[in-house]
């Protein structure tokens, strides 16, 4: 009686699941009996496995998951210390263009030779800052948007590199609410997605973009640990091309990783690197055959937009007295050549500990500091404690080749004045130093 109840048992368990459309996994054993002297028959009993079976497979699925967050994490660091480097290459080359150019004013010969080289630099530049969005950084400016708006500049911006047989599909809204980011980093994201699928798609075909407003909740969170539960706006890019398999799709998103109808360089490295610099979350899904769908999630914020206003780029001299902290001895000279240039006496310091010692003991003002984040032997955060104990009214501009998120915004906020990106040119040096000299 009690083999039939639980062949019962498990039978209305079937149908229940069936309705649910989940799945069970029972482990049936049986024997033939044969006793001395008596009737053979089957003995057999059954083990309801399903909650054994699904934990053990979520658990090789967050394996999975750590697995690739990690080796994701060890290429985002080594793509950090590459861009820093990088960027401290270019400041000599961006600085001492600029030092060309202040030297033979009007010279048409230096000019021609000048422009093509500064060009080159920014692509650079450029390369270099989709490595630190890579790395977790780059969120330079980060402002109240409009996600229906930020789709409708990237799609303006650019619609000429679309394939004209190609049609793009939008659904957006009219109540999504706003998301706190990087305007320009962020439609950097839509355009690699956007490239992706383009090139995708063979001959003619669709891609739909669509956002909506969502609450994401404890059960999602488990799924997606990166996330914290709340409000956000999910945008969603979907498309009729090839596809992907599951190799490529594990990949997408390292450094460098390309296929023939994959986004060129960093594209897909810097849009993982970006959506993480703003607390979100990307998800691929695709398949050989049937497409690809992406999905961006942003954390919403109702706070109201400002308007922020660019710099001038014009060129402003100096009188007051620089402290320069800097160990690459090319940034060095080409950052001091260019404050020399603006008309300041500058104090170069190549270690933590010749700063601090320079602001303890030199005899005269020291108005501003120029801080790397990076030095040989002391932290840039400890140097930035110690020089202001020495120098209690010294003004600090933080400078690195790292962004302004990670070691200098711990400097930032424990009170440094501005943060200045490397490279940089003249134009921009000359007005960070006039706005924090100022007071402004």
């Amino acid at each position: 009686m009690a083999r039939k109840q639980t062949y019962e048992e498990l039978e209305k368990r079937v149908k229940e699941l069936e309705k649910q459309r989940e799945e069970i996994h029972i482990d049936h054993r049986s024997a033939l009996i044969d006793p001395d002297g008596g009737e053979p028959y089957i003995s057999g009993t059954e083990r309801d496995m399903t909650e054994r079976i699904l934990a053990e497979r979520e658990i090789r699925k967050l394996q999975k998951e750590m697995l690739q967050s990690r080796r994701m994490e060890a290429l985002s660091t080594l793509a950090g210390g590459i861009a820093h480097r990088f960027n401290n290459a270019l400041s000599a080359i961006t600085g001492n263009a600029d030092l060309l150019e202040m030297e033979f004013p009007g010279n048409d010969k230096i000019k021609r030779y000048i422009t093509p080289m500064k060009k080159s630099a920014h692509q650079m530049a450029h390369l270099s800052s989709q490595l630190l969005a890579y790395a977790g950084g780059g969120k330079y400016n980060p402002e109240v948007i409009s996600p229906t708006d930020l789709v409708n500049d990237t799609l303006t911006s650019i619609e000429d590199t679309v394939d004209p047989d190609i049609r793009i599909e939008t659904d957006l809204p009219l109540d999504i609410m706003r998301i706190e980011a990087d305007n320009e980093q962020m439609q950097m994201v839509l355009s690699a997605i956007i490239t992706n699928s383009n090139e995708a798609i063979k001959d003619k075909g669709r891609i739909t973009i669509s956002a909506k407003n969502e609450d994401i909740d404890e059960d999602f969170v488990k799924a997606y640990p990166t996330l914290k539960p709340g409000p956000y706006v999910s945008i969603t890019f979907e498309d009729n091309g090839k596809g992907m398999d599951e190799e490529t799709k594990d990949r997408i998103f390292e450094p460098f990783f390309t296929t023939h109808f994959m986004v060129r360089g960093l594209g897909m490295a810097a849009v993982y690197g970006i959506v993480k610099n703003h607390d979100g979350l990307i998800t691929v899904d695709s398949e050989l055959g049937k497409g690809t769908r992406v999905v961006i999630y942003l954390p919403v914020v109702e706070v109201k937009a400002k308007k922020q206003k660019e710099p001038k780029a014009d060129v402003v001299s100096g009188t007051a007295t620089v402290l320069l902290v800097e160990d690459e001895d090319v940034v060095i000279e080409v950052t001091q050549a260019m404050l020399e240039k603006l008309g300041y006496r500058v104090i170069a310091a190549i270690t933590g500990k010749d700063a601090v010692y320079i602001a303890q003991t030199f005899d005269g003002d020291i108005d501003l500091a120029l801080l790397d984040i990076k030095l040989p032997d002391i932290k840039g955060e400890k140097v930035y404690r110690l020089i202001m104990e020495a120098r209690p009214n010294l003004k600090v501009i933080v400078f690195s080749g790292y962004t302004m998120d990670g070691p200098a915004r711990k400097i930032l906020d424990a009170g440094a004045q501005d943060f200045i990106q490397k490279p940089f040119s003249l134009a921009t040096l000359s007005e960070k130093l006039k706005k924090v000299l100022a007071g402004e």
